[in-house]
């Protein structure tokens, strides 16, 4: 047992070496020789790490904008220390979320294998989390054993990561840049509003992408450049209506106002380059090596893959998107807020931006400019009620949550809290 749980703990838990093992069973399956295999792995792992990594920080080089917001709206600020914040929250379900993370993954494989679900979930990031969300709710909300806690756990997360995966991959028709995959991400319930709010509500023949714009301010098609001016002027715009002289003492460290913006939306535009790398570097190698599962091993069968793989081919919607949710976050924030709700919630900066940028793209591919607008918009409503109605249910689980919580935590996560009342916790 003991070694099992390393393996879980400290290599299953590595995203970067479960899609360095597809790499390797798949050109393995295709009887590729040792001089082919080791470069691909290596550089899918790179690639990987570079989409990784660059998420992560990018992520984290928004959590400045939240102290702003907080001063502006006049709300209690939330702390945002995500290391602080996984260390409180794995304290008390960290044996049952990696067991949960580990067989809900062999469930997965076992039901694109065996049933017409041909998806493998490849974004452990995802399903690690999801397996706290999913342990923490089964702990805190029901009186199961240990043992049917992790036996409970991983068919649900197996039934997630697999059917996730497959709806989203019906709402992937006509998105560029996504053949050959599908995603699987913790945005799924999101991309699949925001592709029926563009069905209903948009026109698809609109492109956001198309939008015309002067032929000296082209630049501005670029996601790299964009973002980084829109970044900046976000920071710059904030820091001013929170007030210059509180902006450089409690959010600059006394760095000119001016100038912290600038770095801030340059440090932004830095890492989405990085992110722009790593996927083509990842994409170059990974989809030719799963062929050798979906022909020899897993028949047919598709792999999830994480969202910034889209990032590159719609540059627009990415920012439309994240102001877009991030403006009914705030709108959100300020019902809650009204109603005097008892507990204080905040949009989450990360996943404003990640599930923003991706709704927008779904609802952009099905809906055109009012599809990405609507979709967005409506995301982000989700992403701060789900999250007011999904924090009273985890327990300890809570602090990482308010940080980390896409739409698929705070839509599953408060229906599966409410079965587990109305059944009375089993």
């Amino acid at each position: 047992m003991a070694i099992f749980m390393y393996i879980v703990q400290n290599i299953l838990s590595q995203a970067v070496f479960i899609i360095g093992f597809v790499v390797i069973i798949g050109m393995l399956a295709q009887k590729q020789t040792w001089d082919k295999i080791l470069p691909s792995t290596i550089k899918t792992m790179i690639g990987f790490t570079m989409i990784n990594v660059g998420g992560q920080t990018l992520g984290m080089s928004l959590l400045p904008l939240q102290p702003l917001i907080s001063k502006i709206f006049n709300v209690k600020e939330v702390a945002a220390d995500l290391g602080a914040a996984q260390a409180e929250s794995l304290a008390d379900i960290g044996t049952e979320m990696a067991l949960i993370f580990a067989f809900g993954f062999f469930t997965n494989l076992l039901l694109a294998r065996f049933t017409r679900f041909k998806y493998v979930h490849l974004s452990a990031h995802v399903s690690f989390f999801f397996s706290g969300l999913i342990a923490a709710l089964l702990k805190f909300g029901t009186d199961l054993s240990f043992i049917m806690i992790v036996v409970v756990g991983s068919l649900l997360l197996g039934f997630y990561m697999t059917f996730s995966c497959a709806y989203v991959a019906k709402c992937m028709t006509g998105v560029k840049g996504g053949e050959g995959f599908t995603l699987a991400h913790s945005s799924s319930s999101g991309l699949l509003m925001a592709s029926l709010i563009g069905k209903w509500f948009g026109n698809k023949d609109k492109d956001i992408e198309d939008l015309h714009i002067p032929k000296k301010l082209n630049f501005l098609r670029e996601m790299t450049i964009s973002l980084t001016l829109v970044m900046t002027l976000l920071f710059l715009v904030l820091g001013l209506v929170a007030g210059p002289s509180w902006t450089v003492s409690n959010i600059t460290n006394g760095q000119d106002m001016f100038v912290f913006s600038i770095l801030r939306g340059v440090e932004f535009g830095v890492w989405i380059t990085v992110i722009v790398t790593g996927v083509r570097m990842m994409l170059s190698e990974i989809i030719p090596a799963f062929h050798g599962i979906s022909d020899k091993i897993i028949p047919n069968s598709i792999p999830g893959l994480d969202v910034p793989l889209l990032f590159p081919a719609y540059p627009t919607s990415v920012i439309v998107g994240f102001l877009s949710s991030l403006t009914a976050g705030l709108l959100g924030m300020v019902i809650l807020g009204l109603i005097n709700y008892p507990v204080i919630v905040f949009p989450a900066l990360i996943p404003t931006f990640f599930t923003g940028a991706a709704t927008a793209i779904f609802g952009n591919a099905h809906g055109g400019r009012r599809g990405a607008i609507l979709g967005s918009f409506a995301n982000g409503l989700v992403l701060i009620f789900g999250q007011a109605f999904l924090l009273p249910m985890i327990g300890t689980y809570a602090p990482i949550m308010r940080i980390l919580s896409e739409t698929d935590y705070v839509v599953y996560g408060p229906i599966l809290g409410w079965v587990l009342k109305v059944i009375g916790g089993f």
